[in-house]
């Protein structure tokens, strides 16, 4: 099949305060040099640290895209995102990343990839964001971060608007979402996982194949400690916040089967039609309008 008939993809990445510079160095270059413009989400609060300013300051001349992943990306922030109250940390984030980078971010996704309230969407679109990758549609929410809230279970999988001028475009998901920790439990199974999910976006000519990565994973050589230690009971016990610890446990831990993992699956998204998230709104708005003509 022909290039621009391929199906639309996305490589988002997460960044946490946990990660390492030189891991987002390593995988900030890795992608540019495999062609892929992909979208960071950062904390704002990462661009107040001195360690961090070459690493981030570096990705928008290597092609990416520096959206929003909120401020401190804590419980709080995600509380606020999904019950629509205490909201000013949204304003402290955009005018941090604005000043950091010299440009508004236009995109943005919530902690823990947590509900938005109405209130947060009309905060969103009055901040000037053009597109919303906080979604995950058809997850089962007991195996999630918020296990006790039906979450994204009932959005639809396709991107659709929010609300004038800004577009939710869904990580793509299938009962678990087609993120990091996912592909870190299924190992190589990850693969078909994501054949399946690229066979849907082919047949239904209306999704876009996005994923979530994080930047250790792309390391071979990171030196990032992985895990939480030796689990115990209470990770078996169901948590408000973070769900069931044990899950954890079950995910691969060696840097470099992890990182080839991740290579052959981002090298596959590449043969794709592979935008960074700004791109793939504006391109499917066009698409838009130009269907309605």
């Amino acid at each position: 099949m022909e290039r621009d008939s391929a199906p639309w993809s996305c490589v988002t990445v997460d960044l946490h305060s946990v990660d390492l510079p030189e891991d987002i160095s390593f995988a900030s270059e890795w992608l540019a040099a495999a062609g892929v413009a992909a979208t960071f989400f950062i904390p704002s609060t990462l661009l107040l640290e001195p360690r961090y300013a070459g690493a981030l300051r570096a990705l928008p001349g290597l092609g990416h895209e520096v959206a929003s992943h909120s401020h401190q990306h804590d419980w709080q922030e995600a509380d606020a995102l999904v019950s629509g109250q205490g909201l000013g940390f949204l304003s402290v984030s955009r005018a941090t990343h604005e000043n950091f980078f010299q440009r508004a971010p236009v995109s943005f996704r919530s902690p823990h990839w947590s509900t938005l309230a109405p209130a947060t969407v009309a905060e969103l679109m009055r901040l000037g964001y053009r597109a919303d990758s906080s979604a995950t549609p058809q997850r089962v929410p007991l195996f999630s971060s918020r296990p006790f809230s039906p979450g994204w279970l009932f959005s639809p999988r396709r991107p659709y608007a929010l609300g004038p001028g800004l577009l939710e475009v869904p990580t793509s998901t299938l009962l678990v979402p087609a993120g990091g920790s996912t592909f870190l439990i299924l190992r190589e199974a990850a693969h078909g996982y994501l054949r399946l999910l690229e066979t849907e976006a082919r047949l239904l000519r209306d999704r876009v194949l996005l994923v979530q990565l994080h930047v250790e994973d792309l390391n071979p050589d990171s030196r990032r400690v992985r895990g939480f230690g030796r689990p115990g009971w209470d990770d078996l016990l169901l948590r408000r916040h973070g769900g069931f610890g044990i899950k954890w446990s079950f995910q691969e831990r060696e840097p470099r089967r992890i990182a080839a993992l991740h290579h052959a699956m981002v090298r596959r998204l590449a043969s794709l039609r592979c935008h960074s998230l700004a791109e793939v709104t504006r391109a499917w708005a066009e698409r838009e309008r130009t269907a309605a003509s």
